[in-house]
């Protein structure tokens, strides 16, 4: 009787996993838009201003239906927040990826620890080609309605390949400034003396396998850091193993709202 409740007891056991499994599978692979409001207080424009933001791709294909959802709110610009893919992506997906979301708007990239594992410059021509703005310890201005908006980027932290100081500089307290910076400790290297008002980044993927409270990184959040608004995204994809659980992959739209219309 005794072998009978054990082996019972296995397939139970067996059972449970093998649906907790399929179910972080399928978690993986949720298309979730959230959206942000966020005051800035230089924006001078009778509309807010629109930024779908997207982070750890990795491998991926990003769904052509959750771009249309996107699509059909307008944004101005896209912004990638770095690991748009990792070793053993093949160059066509990456493509495609870029591809897809050019055909939106105009799309602002920095580089995560996991671009720099591809061809860099194959990684460089497939952004080339598709008009993407890169920044790699950068700026650019986005023209907003007419109203120009400081986008820097640096590169990855944690390769130490980030060089903020060359950027720094560039940054003006009294105009709209956007920073792209995979990795969210960018925060330790920022001042309010630049004048941030906004901050986006990834790579913690929200811990990707958490349980409970528990997990390798925090979940993707928003707050205020040194006078500046942040977000953290949990990511689109997965790293390591194509699951996740308690930290469901997430895309954003952000609505930049002005403090008083023109």
């Amino acid at each position: 009787m005794k072998y009978a409740i054990g082996f019972t007891a296995a397939i139970a056991a067996v059972t449970t996993g093998v649906c907790v499994t399929a179910k972080m599978v399928k978690t993986a692979k949720q298309n979730n838009i959230k959206k942000h409001y966020f005051t800035i207080e230089g924006l001078q424009s009778d509309r807010p201003a629109v930024i779908f933001f997207i982070s750890d791709t990795h491998r991926r294909l990003i769904s052509d239906t959750l771009l249309a959802e996107v699509k059909e709110q307008q944004p101005d610009v896209i912004m990638i927040g770095g690991d748009l893919a990792e070793k053993g992506v093949p160059y066509a997906r990456v493509e495609e990826n870029v591809k897809r979301l050019a055909r939106i708007a105009p799309v602002y990239f920095v580089w995560g620890n996991n671009d720099h594992e591809l061809h860099q410059q194959k990684l460089k021509d497939i952004l080339h080609t598709y008009q993407v703005t890169t920044l790699q310890n950068e700026t650019a201005v986005w023209n907003f309605e007419g109203q120009s908006i400081k986008i820097g980027g640096i590169d990855d932290i944690r390769l130490e390949k980030a060089d903020y100081e060359a950027i720094r500089p560039e940054f003006v307290k009294k105009d709209v400034n956007i920073l792209l910076s995979h990795n969210p400790d960018v925060h330790h290297l920022m001042s309010e003396e630049e004048g941030i008002d906004l901050v986006l980044s990834g790579h913690t993927h929200g811990g990707q396998i958490r349980i409970g409270k528990f997990g390798p990184y925090e979940k993707g959040r928003t707050g205020q850091v040194k006078g500046a608004f942040f977000l953290i995204s949990n990511g689109y994809g997965t790293t390591k193993i194509p699951m996740r659980l308690g930290a469901e992959p997430e895309t954003h739209l952000i609505y930049l709202m002005p403090l008083k219309t023109r």
